[in-house]
């Protein structure tokens, strides 16, 4: 079992299993993507974790899209993958789930996710979790906005503490939206960008992260491998996030998201629309987004023909030789073969001190 009980109960973090206080876990699958859903399950089930799939979109009817969405005039796929992300902020919203972990059908996942998981709840608690005794008072001198000759502050999740939080294990649920956890890059903020904190909660020598020269950012810059040690994570306000297949929301988050997405206003692709309510812009109230970099869910790509890697995107129709995810190590879908035969010597696909392959998505 790997989803808490019920929150809005006290808890004792350490014990609640896997994924924390995700009440569900949703995952978007096309019923014609018989493989990605194939290697979900099986990655579910070797992860030990319970999933609930949501039917993917094809059909869309422009004519009852929101405000802005004629003119955005997104094509097929991208509408699709709107509407179905907004499927489930809705049916999260219909059924009351008080929080959620939403993934796309081709995210990959580290074996050790259930590590990963709690060192980012430590990480969390410290950015949105007020100190212990205060409703208002918290660890990140720049909350709930930076001046413009404030610096970052790091915090260490081995000896910084803030309040005990009552309903989740990453800070409590009326005090986040959304955890950008999976994406294809992402930055720091800066005091210039002037919306959001500029706290960062750093997870210092872990193991699961790669070495700096195997550390894809991918849309994102360098700041990370620039200016932390080797086997660093860090977790901050999310900012210039790309890619959706990966992101816990909270129930608040979820109305948030619907009423911003698909009452309001249509701006953009799905993406550039979460990164618009984390931002706090193109009209939007900000709302509290946090990300990790490196992320925690990533695209997994698998032997065969690129134009197989996605729906809404173009990866061209070379063939790919060599199964891989980017910044995962031992990734779960890599090791399939390992797990299911009960083996333990994993694949790791970064190892340390070796040079960075091209052929894992460094080209």
């Amino acid at each position: 079992m790997v989803l808490s009980r019920l929150v809005g109960i006290h808890f004792n973090m350490y014990s609640i299993r896997l994924l924390g206080s995700f009440q569900k876990i949703f995952v978007i699958n096309l019923l014609s993507r018989t493989d990605h859903r194939d290697s979900m399950s099986l990655a579910a089930a070797l992860t030990d974790l319970r999933i609930d799939y949501v039917d993917g979109v094809t059909e869309v009817d422009k004519k009852y899209l929101p405000p802005g969405g004629k003119e955005v005039n997104l094509d097929s796929g991208g509408l699709g993958n709107w509407r179905a992300h907004m499927n489930i902020a809705r049916m999260m919203i219909e059924q009351n789930v008080t929080s959620a972990l939403i993934l796309e059908d081709d995210a990959d996942w580290d074996i050790r996710i259930k590590h990963q998981m709690r060192d980012f709840a430590k990480a969390s608690r410290l950015l949105v979790q007020p100190l212990s005794g205060t409703s208002d008072r918290f660890l990140d001198p720049t909350h709930p906005q930076p001046k413009e000759d404030q610096r970052p502050q790091d915090f260490d999740i081995r000896k910084d503490v803030t309040g005990e939080p009552s309903t989740s294990p990453y800070g409590d649920i009326d005090r986040w939206d959304l955890f950008w956890l999976g994406h294809c890059g992402s930055r720091f903020p800066r005091a210039s960008d002037r919306n959001v904190p500029l706290g960062r909660a750093v997870i210092y020598d872990d193991e699961t992260v790669p070495e700096p020269q195997h550390v894809m950012m991918q849309f994102g810059d360098s700041e990370l491998v620039q200016t932390y040690p080797a086997h660093t994570r860090v977790v901050s306000r999310a900012w210039m996030n790309t890619c959706t297949m990966g992101y816990g929301i909270s129930l608040p988050g979820a109305r948030r998201l619907l009423y911003e997405l698909s009452v309001n206003k249509m701006t953009g692709p799905t993406d550039m629309m979460f990164r618009s309510v984390c931002h706090g812009s193109e009209g939007r109230p900000v709302q509290t987004c946090l990300t990790v970099q490196p992320q925690l869910f990533q695209h997994h790509r698998p032997v065969g023909y690129k134009s197989s890697f996605s729906d809404i995107s173009d990866h061209g129709v070379d063939y790919n030789e060599q199964a891989f995810t980017r910044n995962v190590r031992w990734s779960i879908r890599v090791n399939f073969r390992k797990l299911v035969d009960g083996l333990t010597d994993y694949i790791d696909l970064f190892k340390d001190g070796e040079e960075a392959d091209s052929n894992l998505g460094f080209k």
